[in-house]
């Protein structure tokens, strides 16, 4: 069965606090959000657990403005669109 969408009406503004409250805590989409809560209610839980990496921690941060200039000036090629392809 393929995913479905729908239009959730009528939050009332001190569940919506909580729900962008809560979403932001665990840094997901308020989508995400409600999407694992139906699951938990429904007792349908088949989420993977979310593992939080940080082997790369030490280097954020380290940037100097230079560092960023270099690297946007870098990339600005992969920014480039090849039409030919895309005709």
């Amino acid at each position: 069965m393929s995913a479905s969408n729908f239009n959730l009406r009528n939050i009332a503004p001190e569940v919506m606090v909580l729900l962008k409250r809560e979403a932001a805590k665990q840094k997901i989409s308020i989508n995400s959000l409600i999407l694992q809560i139906i699951d938990k209610g429904l007792g349908t839980v088949h989420q993977k657990k979310r593992i939080l990496f940080h082997d790369l921690d030490h280097l954020a941060g380290t940037w100097s403005m230079d560092d960023k200039k270099a690297f946007d000036e870098n990339i600005k090629f992969f920014e480039k669109i090849d039409r030919e392809l895309w005709l």
